[in-house]
């Protein structure tokens, strides 16, 4: 994915140097029809600009990931030898943190992450941070700015990570340096706040704009799948010499996976540094760098604290996830380890330089800087073979004329699509394919129906898209099948342009003929909605129950579910008879100390309980989404969003609709009907069956009720993972008394507690 984010930002620098400028670059060719696709993950502008020279002479795009990718660790080491050696005045320091901070293990356990690489800038800025506080000059607070900003560039993560770690840096020197009353320092750190907030700003707006349309942040709990232990400064990378080779810092042969192994819990900063930090920080402590001291020890702690993630310092990393902008984008915690390193550095040039200072001390720095070295030496390095920057099907879309998207097959929902994108560089054609940090709405939707064509609903699904493309790496409908299917090859939409010997180029070309003997495919009719079971309006309220094999069920939240008929004039359409439905959610004060939610969704619907209209009011903690859902029945179109309008089927409803179009239909056992259900443009064909009548225990006494299984699979014919089964009352009011819901993350049971109608 980052070779891929590279060679687009270098050949939009050589193609339109301007889109660099306006914000053009971020419209990338992924994930079609969506827009500003390079924001689903970092950019790497910064890192294509300092590689364009190498670009401009080689044309490689391997080898200048390369370069980057060990020019990245050479800068990084140069900038902290800059800074310790301002700090320590010592030679041998300022070597000893720029060794650590350029090649500690963190560093080769994330090859595949060049943007984690981007970390040259942070040690520049606390250097001008001294400076400012030492000297309280205007030019100094404008390069603080200018190169926290930097560093914010380079990466999303060690923007949020870099400004918490200047900030409490700041705060520990101005303490300990007496200048916490100086009204010329606060006006340096507002002048240095405001140049960072200035250059930052054109690369924060396209990813806020994304976020607000798509609704992109990371909970809690997902932080909790990413977050550091104690045990994570203590684990290598595979290939490290001393420690990963010999299996002395390595999980056991045979031991069962845990999701606190990979690379992102390796974070062993070296024992040699580590001993001599601590030497460092108690000979500060007794001298005249206790400042220094001071700063690198609070930045090393809330390296150490927030890398445990929500389950160390809950609190500390629960109100920083609420109040702290770009907070939310944190996915892995165990990143904040990068500070305990930096602080860890710093205080080892100080420990060097008293080492250095002692009678041959000139050998002993140089015996420990081999140590060090020894501690960090990973061999080999693992590597893949270069992939190819031209292909013949990627060569001979770029020479087509006319615009076009481009759809590959097979479509994958995550990885697969990789390849595709690399390929995709050579013509710059929108392709349908794309795989990055975040992923738009509909793409599984497309997945789902993509993947199955050439059948008639992946063909209609292309010339709803605009997809005029497709690259195959087999036939499509060859001659033997096509006459088993009863179909002549020349009527199939898609006609065959190029063939490869890995794959074969096919246009999107519809014909009248085509449209005859490819109709737009239809789920089975539903029937029309019988009566609804109450007046004018309802009201229930449930108790939603966790439950796991440990326990019988904890409060996890409560829903309330309503229901009105509409007047005329306030349904979408203006026409009365409607109805309106919501639902409100909200979560347990436990749940939310790690997924907070406070969620109403609406629906207007017709008359016949089809929908108009659809609002999504999410409230998880700091994400806040605000989306609509429009539904055009006529057209036989649905639109989520900004985003582009993807088929209806007929008669298709979304959750709240078709719940309570369900509980319409004469329900008795035996009883079983199909209808189609759309949610985020991704349709879904549900069964459902009436078991039979069971005596269930609700609200702590026994009740006979009817028992109502709904079978949900996927347009593509997948089965969903979520499954469910309800019971409802067996009068005509057919009221949920109980719901039992596996989500594949955890099974829920919704009971009801109150409910009221007129």
């Amino acid at each position: 994915m980052n070779l891929w984010i590279l060679g687009w930002d270098l050949s939009t620098i050589a193609r339109d140097p301007a889109a660099l400028v306006d914000g053009r670059v971020f419209n990338a060719n992924i994930f079609f029809p969506a827009a500003q696709t390079l924001a689903y993950s970092d950019h790497l502008i910064l890192q294509a600009l300092a590689a364009w020279p190498a670009w401009a002479l080689t044309g490689n795009l391997s080898f200048c990931y390369n370069a980057l990718l060990f020019g990245s660790w050479v800068a990084g080491a140069f900038s902290m030898c800059l800074l310790a050696r301002e700090l320590t005045g010592s030679r041998f320091g300022a070597f000893v943190a720029g060794l650590a901070w350029g090649f500690w293990p963190f560093r080769s356990a994330h090859l595949l992450h060049l943007q984690l690489q981007s970390l040259y800038f942070l040690p520049v800025a606390f250097l001008f941070l001294h400076r400012v506080v030492a000297a309280r000059r205007r030019r100094d607070a404008m390069a603080l700015g200018a190169f926290a900003a930097l560093q914010a560039i380079s990466a999303v993560y060690w923007g949020v990570i870099g400004a918490l770690a200047l900030v409490v840096g700041a705060a520990a020197l101005v303490l300990t340096a007496g200048r916490f009353r100086s009204g010329v320092l606060f006006r340096r750190f507002l002048l240095a706040g405001a140049v960072g907030a200035v250059l930052v700003a054109p690369f924060v707006i396209p990813y806020w704009k994304v976020q607000q349309r798509e609704g992109f942040a990371r909970n809690m709990y997902e932080a909790a799948r990413h977050e550091a232990t104690w045990t994570s400064y203590l684990h290598v990378p595979p290939g490290n010499l001393l420690y990963g080779r010999t299996g002395l810092l390595r999980p056991p042969a045979g031991a069962p996976p845990s999701r606190h192994e990979g690379p992102e819990q390796e974070l062993f900063p070296g024992f040699a540094l580590l001993a001599l930090s601590i030497y460092g920080a108690r000979r500060a402590w007794k001298a005249d760098a206790r400042p220094v001291a001071a700063v690198m020890l609070a930045v090393a702690a809330l390296g150490f604290v927030l890398s445990l993630g929500p389950d160390g310092v809950r609190p500390l990393y629960a109100w920083l996830h609420r109040w702290v902008f770009g907070f939310q984008a944190i996915r892995a915690p165990a990143r904040f380890g990068v500070l305990v390193t930096f602080g860890l550095a710093v205080l080892a040039a100080i420990g060097l330089r008293e080492l250095a200072a002692r009678r041959h001390g000139r050998l002993l720095a140089t015996v420990v800087c081999a140590v060090v070295a020894l501690e960090y030496l990973n061999v080999p390095l693992p590597s893949v073979p270069a992939p190819s920057s031209t292909t013949p099907a990627g060569k001979w879309l770029a020479g087509a004329q006319g615009e076009g998207a481009v759809l590959y097959l097979p479509l994958d929902a995550d990885l697969g699509n990789t390849r595709f994108m690399l390929e995709s560089l050579e013509h710059r054609r929108p392709i349908v394919n794309g795989y990055s940090g975040q992923r738009p709405a509909f793409f599984m939707g497309f997945v789902d129906t993509l993947n199955l064509l050439p059948s008639p609903e992946a063909l209609w699904a292309l010339r709803d898209l605009g997809v005029r493309f497709v690259v195959s790496p087999a036939p499509l409908l060859d001659g033997a099948a096509a006459t088993e299917e009863g179909l002549p090859v020349t009527a199939l939409p898609l006609v065959e342009r190029a063939r490869f010997e890995d794959a074969l180029v096919y246009e999107v070309s519809w014909s009248e003929e085509a449209e005859t003997l490819f109709p737009r495919p239809e789920p089975p009719a539903p029937e029309d909605p019988g009566a609804v079971p109450f007046p004018e309006s309802e009201r229930l309220a449930f108790e939603v129950m966790w439950q796991s094999a440990a326990t019988v069920g904890l409060p996890a939240g409560d829903a309330a579910l309503t229901a009105s008929r509409t007047a005329e004039g306030a349904a979408p359409d203006g026409a009365a008879g409607g109805w309106h439905l919501a639902v409100e959610l909200r979560t347990a004060p436990w749940v939310s100390r790690f997924f907070e939610a406070h969620d109403r969704l609406e629906t207007w619907t017709d008359a016949l309980l089809l929908p108009l209209r659809h609002e999504e009011h999410l409230r998880e903690g700091r994400r806040v989404v605000d989306r609509v859902t429009v539904y055009d029945h006529d057209r036989r179109t649905v639109r989520v969003g900004d985003g582009p309008g993807m088929p209806l089927p007929r008669a298709a409803r979304d959750g709240l609709a078709a719940f309570l179009y369900a509980r319409t239909l004469p329900l008795v056992p035996g009883f079983e009907a199909q209808f189609p259900v759309i949610e985020g443009g991704r349709w879904f064909l549900v069964t459902l069956r009436a078991v039979g009548i069971e005596r269930i225990r609700v609200g702590g006494r026994e009740v006979e009720a009817l028992r109502v299984e709904p079978r949900i699979a996927a347009s593509g014919g997948k089965q969903r993972s979520l499954s469910a089964t309800l019971f409802v009352t067996t009068d005509e009011r057919r009221l949920p008394l109980l719901m039992l819901v596996d989500a594949g993350f955890g099974s829920f049971r919704l009971e009801l507690v109150d409910h009221e109608s007129r």
